[in-house]
């Protein structure tokens, strides 16, 4: 059960890593991809603090799972947390009609999986020790 969950933690780290940098170097063509109109001067900026601010969190992700998820089961919380969150601010912006399924469905479906994977291999009885 610890080996899946360090899986999953790797595999949750290694998606928020290449996301992040894709934001950070290539911003403009993430929007095009996705069919979203292009914003203000100022977005290839926030896109790359974005980025910085997905790649740094999970390069420790990554760390905590190599090492031991038990002894860091803080980062398991923050990966579970972080799914959680991303799935429901899609899903909400979904709803709203902010953006469209064919926009963000495969994100919707990324965090659904991993936000499952990550729950249903918590250590809950070691972490409660």
């Amino acid at each position: 059960m610890i080996k899946g969950l360090k899986i999953v933690m790797i595999i949750w780290g290694a998606i928020g890593i290449v996301a992040g940098l894709a934001h950070i170097f290539f911003l403009n063509q993430l929007v095009d991809l996705a069919g979203m109109e292009k914003g203000p001067a100022y977005m290839p900026w926030q896109g790359a603090a974005l980025g910085v601010s997905w790649v740094v969190p999970c390069v420790f992700l990554i760390i905590a799972a190599v090492r031991d998820p038990l002894k860091h089961i803080m980062w398991v919380q923050f990966a579970i947390a972080e799914a959680v969150l991303l799935l429901a601010v899609n899903v909400y912006s979904t709803i709203r009609g902010l953006v469209t399924f064919s926009q963000v469905g495969s994100e919707i479906i990324i965090f659904a999986v991993i936000a499952v994977a990550l729950l249903a291999l918590y250590p809950w009885r070691a972490a409660k020790q």
